[in-house]
């Protein structure tokens, strides 16, 4: 039965928090990799356009998909607003769309209010959604352009750690707060409007793990949204295991434990697992 991983925001090059978690290293990561036949990795997955950690982000990610190749996994590669490609995905449909993913930082109008860049972000993608089509493609490239434009502004580099800043700005996590709790009700929306038929959305982005079944508006269709959370303070990794059977799709939600200095999948939990129904569109 093939076993497809996702994984989102391992922030490869992003120095790392004393909080007793392994560095995230290919060597740290293979029991992840060799858990599954495929892997993908849903955004962020690399610094590749911070300009003081892209050098180091490179060379782990380089590492990290060599390590994927020689164990036989491949490896599908998604856009995060870190690591946006023009060349690459911008999202994957699974089983003829019964499952989408995507990294999340289309969703809202806000992709990170928190930051001191945020402004010019949202400017930027405002700008960009009128010039694009009103296209899930468009939308997302859309979302491309807004998140380069970080990387473009010098208080992007001046901002400290995560740790120091919430310090520095307890206000902050009260943007934070009202930003997670809206966040599953935003990723419903953007199903309803370019994905109505699915029935699973996964993400990452806002670096909050969970499983949620909420609508846009209380009135609207409920939509599954599973988000796989981060690997970086302050943020707690899952992955999701899709397992491929004839007649149905089994998706789990699997917490990341970490043990010996490697990063493990955790047991299966029941009230993590759910079952899709293969559409009838989807011959094998």
């Amino acid at each position: 039965m093939p076993r497809t991983l996702i994984l989102s925001d391992l922030h490869l090059g992003l120095p790392d928090v004393p909080c007793g978690r392994p560095p995230r290293t290919p060597e740290t990561l293979a029991p992840l990799f060799q858990a599954s036949d495929r892997v993908i990795l849903n955004g962020d997955t690399a610094d590749i356009h911070h300009r003081y950690h892209r050098d180091q982000a490179l060379k782990l990610l380089d590492a990290t998909l060599n390590l994927a190749a020689r164990s036989g996994v491949s490896v599908t590669c998604i856009n995060g607003n870190h690591d946006y490609d023009p060349a690459q995905l911008d999202f994957v449909d699974l089983f003829d769309g019964a499952i989408v993913v995507t990294h999340g930082h289309a969703f809202s109008d806000s992709m990170l209010p928190w930051t001191p860049a945020h402004k010019i972000i949202s400017r930027t993608l405002f700008a960009a959604r009128e010039r694009n089509e009103k296209t899930l493609e468009g939308f997302l490239s859309a979302a491309g352009e807004a998140s380069m434009s970080q990387w473009n502004e010098p208080v992007t580099y001046t901002e400290p750690t995560a740790l120091i800043s919430i310090g520095l700005n307890p206000f902050r996590v009260a943007k934070v707060v009202a930003w997670w709790r809206k966040y599953p009700r935003e990723a419903a929306h953007f199903i309803d409007r370019f994905r109505p038929a699915a029935q699973l959305l996964v993400c990452g982005h806002s670096h909050r793990a969970g499983s949620w079944m909420t609508g846009a508006t209380p009135s609207s269709t409920r939509r599954h949204v599973i988000n796989t959370g981060g690997f970086t303070f302050p943020s707690s990794p899952r992955a999701v295991m899709i397992d491929d059977s004839s007649k149905e799709i089994t998706v789990e939600l699997r917490a990341i434990r970490h043990r010996g200095g490697r990063y493990e999948l955790a047991a299966r939990e029941s009230a993590s697992c759910w079952r899709i129904q293969r559409p009838a569109s989807d011959t094998r």
